[in-house]
């Protein structure tokens, strides 16, 4: 009947209300004399009616604390359904919303609980593999620390300076050795650019080592008084993911000891090396003279000086020059000169290496002024000795006193003084040598004095063509002793046939070229050389093959024998003789040019022709010395 629980209740309330004011407005107005009976009937109907009512009234709320109690027991899927009026209605569906929300909360609940306790263990796991690593690292650090210790106990006791910059060369890191080789405290190293204590020469190279372009070099440090000390200086650099510099890592050790000992052993070397090349030059089949110069263009290359010179004592006393070498060598020098008596004693007397001013040293007046040019202050005289006598003396000239290389000079003068005394003999030798064919020679023209100095001409006209020609000086001297040599073979020839003033019969030029072939038999026991001999028997021979005596052609025909073909012609044609006059030289060197090819070498006509056309006077001086001579 009543939707509405409020209403219920209201009028449930206001019909006991009413039932009882009507009662007892029934007993007043009627005046029931039996007030107990009344009483007790008004009780029963107000207690049943309370009963009835409280029993249905009750029941709204007995459903809805036992659907509490199953939810509470988890039965969140319960229905409640309460139609006793219209707030219990809303009531049950509002009881049922919350269940299915809680229901669906502690679903919730208890999936996030799983997970929670999921990630607990996780978490537990974690924690006890935290514990481990902590534990793990507590050790580590525990190493670390030892290590870091023995790691700067290292760095602190390591010989080498050690260290580290940024990319800018700031120094972040620098160990104690700084103290020792630089002067300086690490803390007043760092922070500063290491480039500031690299000297100036080095600082390029100290850039590509810490650029990483090379990875090893030899640095030279300023130390804090501005002396040098030398290293070995190694770089490595460190770099990020973006491949920049971020650090560089260096390690320099002291090389000043190394490096003095390495220079002390390449000195010696040096020295040995010289000793040996000089050696070897004696050894070589050169004229002495020849060696003493490779000598002292030896010293002069490895002293450095611009001028060396080696002197012999002449019979009057003073010191003759034999050779110069060096930059200056073609500077005007005085033939001779002469010592102090002081320094005269100190030389030659006492025989020690002894260093003169060049200030006071007897020089030509323009070497003089070339030597101030190059800041020449000394010269270093090396007495030379030989069979404990002076023979001479090496001058060296140089900008310092060569105190290192006193005693390569010892050595060196002890080859140089052998050498002199070769010289000396080879020179006395030559002299007997020439002498002896100057004698051969003269006895060919006593014979006949249309043809004194032929042969002096002849080899000298042989020797200049060999000079324009190219050739060696030991070729030279060959030409020269075969153009002395050429006729000796006329001593085995009638002196009618040599001095006939008309022209010969053919039996007569038959026996004249037979000198070729008797000059070789008259040579031969005396050693000379198979090319003088050769060159001598073969002079008559043409280039066209018409010669004699083996009628050779071409490039058969020895250079030599080609040469003296040209100089004897040269001279017979330019010569007097007893049936006709000597031409002109203009008229001659037509001759040659007019027979080249067919009696001369070609290459032997325009070598003549050269010098004719060059240095006329040349020839000319050569014919009348040797006329003067006679």
């Amino acid at each position: 009947m009543f939707r509405s629980y409020r209403n219920r209740l209201f009028a449930i309330i206001f019909g006991v209300s009413v039932f009882v004011y009507l009662l007892s407005f029934v007993h007043i107005v009627k005046g029931i004399g039996n007030n107990i009976f009344a009483s007790i009937l008004i009780l029963f109907i107000s207690a049943f009616i309370a009963m009835t009512e409280s029993k249905h009234l009750s029941y709204p709320i007995e459903k809805l604390n036992e659907s509490v109690k199953r939810i509470i027991d988890g039965e969140y899927d319960y229905d409640i359904d309460i139609y006793v009026s219209k707030e219990f209605v809303e009531l049950s569906k509002s009881f049922k919303e919350m269940s299915h929300k809680l229901k669906s909360t502690y679903e919730e609940l208890k999936r996030e609980s799983q997970e929670l306790l999921k990630k607990n263990n996780e978490l537990q796991d974690y924690y006890a593999e935290l514990e481990a690593s902590y534990e793990q690292m507590e050790a580590v650090t525990n190493e670390l620390e030892k290590s870091e210790s023995r790691y700067r106990t290292l760095v602190d006791n390591i010989s080498d300076i050690l260290w580290s910059t940024d990319g800018e060369y700031n120094i972040e890191f620098i160990n104690n050795r700084s103290v020792r080789y630089l002067d300086y405290l690490p803390d007043e190293m760092t922070g500063r650019k290491i480039t500031e204590f690299i000297h100036d020469d080095d600082k390029k190279i100290m850039e590509d080592l810490m650029n990483g372009r090379i990875s090893m070099a030899e640095i030279k440090f300023k130390k804090r008084d501005g002396s040098i000390l030398l290293t070995e200086t190694r770089a490595k650099v460190i770099k990020n993911n973006e491949d920049e510099i971020v650090s560089i890592q260096g390690l320099s050790r002291d090389i000043t000891d190394y490096n003095n000992a390495k220079k002390e052993i390449m000195e010696r070397n040096r020295q040995i090396l010289a000793i040996g090349n000089v050696t070897q030059l004696l050894t070589k089949n050169l004229e002495p003279r020849d060696v003493l110069y490779s000598i002292a263009e030896k010293i002069s290359t490895i002293l450095s000086s611009p001028l060396c010179t080696i002197r012999t004592i002449n019979e009057s006393g003073r010191l003759e020059l034999m050779v110069a070498a060096g930059e200056l060598r073609d500077m005007p020098l005085l033939k001779e000169l002469s010592l102090s008596a002081d320094e005269n004693v100190k030389l030659l007397v006492s025989k020690e290496i002894t260093v003169l001013d060049a200030n006071k040293f007897p020089l030509n007046d323009d070497l003089f002024l070339r030597l101030k040019e190059l800041n020449v202050k000394n010269v270093i005289a090396v007495p030379l000795i030989s069979k404990d006598k002076a023979v001479g003396i090496l001058n060296i000239l140089t900008t310092s006193r060569l105190a290192n290389d006193i005693s390569l000079l010892r050595s060196v003068a002890d080859s140089v003084s052998i050498a002199i005394e070769n010289a000396n003999l080879y020179d006395n030798m030559r002299n007997w040598y020439f002498r002896t064919i100057d004698a051969l020679a003269y006895a060919v023209e006593a014979k006949d004095k249309y043809t004194k100095g032929h042969s002096l001409r002849v080899s000298k006209y042989a020797a200049i063509i060999a000079e324009s020609m190219g050739l060696p000086k030991d070729e030279i001297e060959k030409i020269r002793i075969a153009g002395l040599l050429h006729d000796i073979g006329k001593i085995g020839v009638s002196d009618n046939i040599l001095t006939k003033p008309g022209r010969l019969t053919s039996e007569e030029y038959d026996k004249i070229k037979q000198h070729p072939k008797i000059s070789r038999k008259i040579l031969e026991p005396i050693g000379l050389s198979k090319d003088i001999i050769d060159g001598i028997e073969k002079h008559h021979e043409r280039y066209d093959g018409k010669g004699y005596p083996f009628g050779l052609n071409d490039d058969n025909i020895p250079l030599i024998a080609a040469i003296l073909c040209v100089a004897d012609s040269f001279d017979a044609m330019t010569s007097d003789r007893s049936y006709r006059k000597g031409i002109s030289f203009d008229e001659a060197v037509n001759e040659l040019l007019k027979y080249k090819g067919t009696q001369f070498n070609p290459k032997v006509v325009d070598s003549v022709i050269s010098i004719y056309m060059r240095d006329r006077k040349k020839m000319e001086r050569i014919k009348i010395e040797t006329e003067v001579a006679n």
